[in-house]
């Protein structure tokens, strides 16, 4: 019988730019990450999930891939990503990475191919589309506000983008598309990675028709966007991608590992099969209440009952408000983060870490003129952005930046955090970071 090595496994997020930086740039890369191994196995985890590293301009820091078979010079090399995945395969960590196939960067080849001529086979690889009377062709909405197109200049035509302008949609009907996806995969696979974490996984493959939907207000920012029930998005050929994934993982031994960024259980129940993906995300984002949280752990463990996985239980990303924070703050947030640990690791299924939680870090305050998110840019502040809980990793206690980096960090760190820098949390018996050794040993 094959290995399930992932039915129980406790996963580790790194975000790649604010866990170690090795070189004092202020930016973290992957020999930071490979220089902290030795923390992470005696945290407890079995495997990390590594936000993109690609080379991109960063326009949403890595999730706008202007080459997949790359690193970032920023983050390293691949020798670098090499090394890493061979110290942890060492340590018995299994390594998955982020795979963003929903939209490249606009630096991308093929989209500057696709600008820079309306005859380039690889114009149909995206999405440009004539506009109606000087409007865009549909009304959809980007998630970082405002239309999720931008017109082409000086000809009729528009481009579509779900998210900043800067991350055009690729066109899954083009079967180019799907053909250049097998080749990443396979080839990150046989670099070492044990799989992927899946991008916005459900919105590969838009309607056709591209119709348009009535509108409503994001749940984020409030902005007017495309309402549920007419789906744009999760339509019924994107299955067929995936058990394709599937079957090259299955190739593989140990099987390599795909998970979807699929928060809605009634989604999850049609994509975690044994033919498609393996887990997906249960994030537990609920108020305080034993109710509630009772009600979301039946939905969540029902939504994957008919299939051979278990929920892959999460409380914070780097997309949202940490969950100290969200669970009151200070101290009370930071024992309910407590609580809600013990709940969560004591229940069937994979548990997802975001780096900084096992510290017990809430959301970090970042001056407007250092915010760095296009969420907080484009929808011009009415949204705070996910800056606050990207903010670097506190290593050491009274050291500059906290030993994150001898260079002003990319985004700045409180000095409140020096109190829950490693070393610090490390020497108190009660602390977060004990509770979770402890929690991860059994």
């Amino acid at each position: 019988m094959r290995s399930s090595w992932w039915r129980n496994a406790v996963f580790y997020q790194v975000y790649v730019r604010s866990f170690a930086d090795s070189n004092n740039d202020g930016v973290g890369d992957l020999p930071g990450i490979t220089s902290r191994l030795d923390y992470l196995r005696s945290l407890g985890v079995d495997g990390l999930w590594l936000t993109p590293f690609y080379p991109s301009p960063q326009k949403d820091h890595g999730y706008d891939v202007a080459d997949y078979y790359g690193v970032n010079p920023e983050y390293g090399t691949l020798d670098d990503f090499g090394r890493l995945v061979e110290e942890a395969h060492r340590r018995g960590i299994k390594v998955l990475i982020d795979i963003v196939p929903n939209h490249t960067s606009s630096r991308h080849p093929w989209f500057e191919a696709a600008l820079s001529d309306s005859n380039d086979p690889h114009r149909t690889s995206y999405y440009f589309v004539p506009g109606r009377d000087g409007a865009p062709p549909n009304n959809w909405q980007s998630a970082f506000g405002g239309p999720a197109w931008t017109q082409l200049e000086g000809v009729p035509e528009w481009y579509m983008h779900l998210f900043a302008p800067e991350q055009p949609d690729l066109n899954w009907w083009n079967p180019v598309v799907p053909a250049e996806f097998r080749k990443i995969v396979t080839y990150w696979l046989d670099r070492g990675a044990d799989g992927f974490r899946i991008d916005v996984a459900v919105s590969l493959h838009k309607r056709r028709d591209l119709a348009d939907r009535p509108l409503v207000p994001h749940r984020i920012t409030g902005a007017p966007t495309t309402a549920p029930g007419f789906e744009i998005i999760d339509q019924p050929e994107v299955h067929d991608v995936y058990r394709d994934w599937r079957h090259i993982a299955g190739t593989y031994e140990p099987e390599r590992v795909l998970v979807g960024e699929i928060f809605d259980p009634g989604r999850q129940s049609r994509y975690i099969k044994q033919d498609e993906l393996h887990m997906a995300f249960a994030m537990m984002d609920r108020r305080w209440d034993a109710s509630v949280w009772k009600r979301a752990i039946d939905v969540y463990r029902h939504a994957v009952s008919r299939s051979t996985s278990l929920p892959s239980w999460t409380q914070s990303n780097h997309d949202v408000i940490r969950h100290a924070t969200r669970l009151g703050g200070g101290g009370l947030g930071r024992e309910r983060a407590k609580a809600s640990a013990l709940l969560l690791l004591g229940l069937p299924g994979q548990y997802f870490i975001y780096q900084g939680e096992e510290l017990g870090l809430e959301e970090a305050f970042v001056p407007p003129e250092r915010r760095e998110d296009p969420l907080y840019i484009h929808t011009k502040g009415r949204h705070q952005g996910r800056d606050g809980c990207r903010v670097p990793m506190p290593w050491r206690q009274h050291e500059p930046n906290a030993g994150f980096s001898t260079s002003p960090p990319w985004l700045p760190m409180p000095a409140a955090w020096d109190r829950n820098a490693v070393n610090a949390e490390a020497r108190s018996s009660t602390s977060v970071l004990s509770l979770y050794r402890r929690l991860l040993e059994v």
